[in-house]
């Protein structure tokens, strides 16, 4: 595991949150310095959100359809996004610890700073996304998908990305050195800018079209 990668978070909220009785989202809302605990949002019916310098924890966002969300400076805790879809993700200074992504469909959203840590991400899409200092921390990404994805400097740690599609990516010190890759989909031309250690090289041998005997 890179040393300069352990216990890192980006987010960092403010300490006087407020803690508001009753709360509810409205669409084209831009919400800020807000704690949340214990919500359903599941069936809100909203398009567009704005979420900066907020806490979410032990909320429900899942099967949201999202035209447009930007979060700026925000912190998930145990929330659930699984399939929601967002069509315009914008992205920065945010940590998800412990959370349910599964299938969310964020594909072509803009990711700086980011951190998944100990969350699902099975089967979750970011197909032609541009991800920037991204850090997959003990995260299954089982089948997910990041076709033609841009990924710059991010680091998967303990991650398993078994059938996870990574064809066409375009890297630069993509780390993959913790993570388990075997039945990663990938082509050799996609691998120019992949750190992987000497241990995983039997896991792309088969790249090489070769019969080794």
């Amino acid at each position: 595991m890179p040393k300069n990668e352990e216990n890192i978070h980006f987010s960092k909220i403010p300490k006087d949150l407020e803690k508001p009785l009753d709360f509810s989202l409205t669409n084209e809302g831009e919400y800020e310095n807000l704690e949340l605990d214990h919500y359903d949002f599941s069936r809100a019916r909203v398009t567009i959100l704005e979420f900066k310098d907020c806490y979410f924890k032990n909320c429900k966002l899942n099967n949201l359809k999202l035209s447009k969300l930007s979060l700026i400076n925000v912190k998930f805790e145990n929330c659930d996004w699984a399939n929601s879809e967002i069509k315009e993700l914008y992205v920065n200074n945010v940590d998800f610890e412990k959370c349910r992504l599964t299938g969310l469909i964020s594909n072509e959203g803009i990711f700086k700073e980011t951190l998944y840590k100990n969350c699902q991400l099975n089967f979750a899409q970011f197909r032609f996304a541009k991800l920037k200092h991204i850090i997959f921390d003990h995260c299954p990404l089982n089948e997910a998908d990041f076709y033609a994805a841009q990924l710059l400097k991010t680091v998967f740690l303990d991650c398993d990305l078994a059938k996870t599609e990574m064809s066409k990516t375009k890297n630069l010190e993509t780390d993959l050195r913790t993570s388990n890759i075997a039945g990663m989909n990938i082509g050799i031309e996609d691998l120019k800018g992949i750190i992987v250690d000497r241990a995983q090289i039997n896991d792309l041998i088969w790249l090489l079209k070769v019969d080794i005997r």
